[in-house]
């Protein structure tokens, strides 16, 4: 439901910001004022395709905003939870700039998107009655829905489509064993070879790591060897050797202490480095002898590792991907070999399902079609009300034949049926689909007899009319204004509208109207109160405000208002 709407530098309209109530929203008008604007911005706004004509002239960009509430639609919901939208207080703002460049920039909630994802926001929230591409009911594939919501059939034709899973799933796996089987021997053989090597090579969780650092370890052994011989023989005890070295500076300095008390410290600081050193010598000694460099060992653990190495770049690149490989390979071995069994046990159940499929779909379709006709007749008495005493309405119910030997009917998640809605709107003429009904007051006046027998619990929440009282007058106006007050109990209507008898029973009325000042003409949308909503009527009413009008016009609001 669409709360507040806000349009700037659209087509005639400089500037205008609507709030809308939840229930009939009227917009009037002289001929020719531009309420078609608002309706043409509204779409733009809901991912229509926008063009430079619709930017102000003179102006480098035009921009059309919306708040609108969700009423907790969970299709909304997890449309945006998929595009990273967060939603707050169960609200959405919508934002269309269309630019000068020919380019146009949409966001919902602040995050830019697509047309095509607004687009799919009013595909769920809302009906444009005047352009075909905006009304549900004209897609056929929601007729059948419609019908089945109207019959109480939903919980049976959930049961239905329950059963049609059940049958694709058991279909899909005969589909595999079938294809498995035509090359059955070469598989097993290639099975067998696959589980036998990975088995063989006894690979273990973390030992390709465990390996990769013991060789990175052995083959620096060598170096490692070398290098500590050299500073053993530079720290060596004997001859030219650091602790010797050392040592001797030590006894030397105890001397010249002797001999100069100035350089006890001295004396002291270097035997302190002797020992220090010595000791460094001694444990660096002890780890050098335990050093050993086996050059077999090395190639052992390359070996070992290359064929661990193989078997993971052949079965899936690690341990946990190596083993799932294998975990499936003797899954699919064990349903080879025992896959005449399974096939047989899945012929039997597809047959079984089919015949459970068979059952419910038949009952379902016998329902529609002994049922349709109290919705039929529904229609034809609410298109005799709206002025259309002379249309025909059908609902038309047919099968497709099937090849399969176990059904004669196609199958569908639904049933067998497929459904579609068929009018004539005039006598004399034969039946057609909705989309070809031309006019678009006749189409808005049949969507709106649908709506109100079928459509209140759908998940469309606002409805737009525009030209639904072309061609009406007097009785036929008041009967249509009724319905649209009805549905509006529902819905959120949008309305535009000449009829005097539809504008009084709106409960907000906007009045459209075009001004030409000195260099250019300008669209101005302003919300009546009720003195003004008089006047107006009473412009619809005579064409001109006097007494005598606005006295009818009271005496028509005072239908809806007592």
């Amino acid at each position: 439901m669409i709360t507040d709407l806000s349009i700037s530098n659209f087509a005639l309209i400089e500037n205008s910001e609507l709030c809308f109530s939840p229930g009939l929203n009227i917009l009037s008008g002289e001929t020719g004022a531009g309420k078609s604007i608002l309706i043409e911005a509204l779409s733009v706004l809901l991912g229509n395709r926008a063009s430079l004509e619709q930017i102000r002239t003179g102006m480098n960009e035009a921009s059309v905003c919306a708040t609108i509430t969700l009423d907790n639609n969970q299709d909304i919901y997890n449309f945006l939870s998929d595009q990273n939208i967060t939603i707050e207080n169960d609200e959405l703002i919508l934002r269309r700039h269309l630019l000068s460049s020919g380019k146009s920039r949409s966001f919902i909630n602040g995050v830019q998107v697509t047309s095509k994802e607004l687009s799919f926001i009013a595909s769920v929230l809302f009906d444009f009655h005047g352009q075909h591409e905006g009304i549900g009911l004209l897609r056929k594939e929601s007729h059948i829905l419609y019908l089945d919501k109207y019959l109480e059939l939903t919980d049976k034709v959930d049961e239905c489509s329950s059963i049609w899973k059940k049958i694709n799933s058991i279909q899909n796996e005969l589909t595999q064993l079938c294809a498995i089987d035509e090359n059955s021997d070469k598989r097993i053989e290639l099975l067998k070879y696959e589980i036998n090597e990975i088995e063989s090579a006894q690979f273990t969780e973390g030992e390709d790591e465990e390996l990769s650092i013991k060789i990175k370890r052995l083959s620096n052994m060598e170096k490692v060897m070398t290098v500590g011989s050299e500073i053993h023989l530079l720290l060596g005890e004997n001859g030219e050797g650091a602790v010797n070295a050392v040592k001797i500076a030590k006894t030397q300095i105890l001397q010249l202490s002797e001999l100069d008390p100035s350089f006890e410290n001295d004396a002291a600081c270097l035997e302190d480095i002797y020992y220090k050193l010595e000791d460094f010598y001694s444990e660096f000694s002890h780890k050098m002898s335990l050093i050993q460099y086996d050059q077999s060992s090395l190639d052992e653990l390359i070996e070992r590792s290359e064929c661990l190495e193989k078997i993971k770049r052949k079965y899936g690149g690690s341990y946990n991907n190596v083993m799932k490989y294998l975990e499936k390979a003797k899954q699919e071995l064990s349903g080879i070999n025992h896959q005449s069994d399974r096939k047989d046990q899945l012929n039997q159940d597809l047959k079984n399902a089919i015949e459970e499929y068979k059952k419910t779909a038949l009952e379902i379709s016998l329902i529609r079609s002994e049922k349709k006709s109290i919705l039929e007749s529904k229609i034809k008495n609410e298109l005799y009300g709206l002025g259309m005493a002379d249309a025909v309405f059908e609902i038309k119910i047919e099968q497709e034949k099937s090849e399969n030997s176990l059904f004669e009917y196609k199958m569908f998640s639904n049933g067998i049926d497929k459904v579609e809605y068929l009018i004539s709107p005039n006598k004399g003429e034969p039946v057609k689909p909705l989309t070809k009904i031309a006019s678009g007051g006749e189409l808005s006046r049949i969507i709106l007899a649908l709506k109100s027998i079928l459509g209140k619990d759908d998940s469309v929440k606002t409805m737009i009319f525009d030209e639904i009282d072309v061609g009406i007058g007097g009785k036929v106006a008041l009967y249509v204004s009724n319905k649209i007050r009805e549905l509006a109990k529902e819905k959120q209507i949008i309305c535009i509208t000449h009829l005097p008898q539809i504008a009084a029973g709106g409960d907000k009325n906007f009045l459209i109207r075009k001004e030409s000042g000195s260099e250019r003409t300008i669209s101005f949308i302003k919300e009546l109160s009720r003195n003004e909503k008089i006047d107006e009527i009473a412009r619809m009413l005579s064409g001109t405000i006097t007494e005598t009008s606005r006295s009818h016009a009271v005496e028509l609001l005072n239908i809806y208002e007592n």
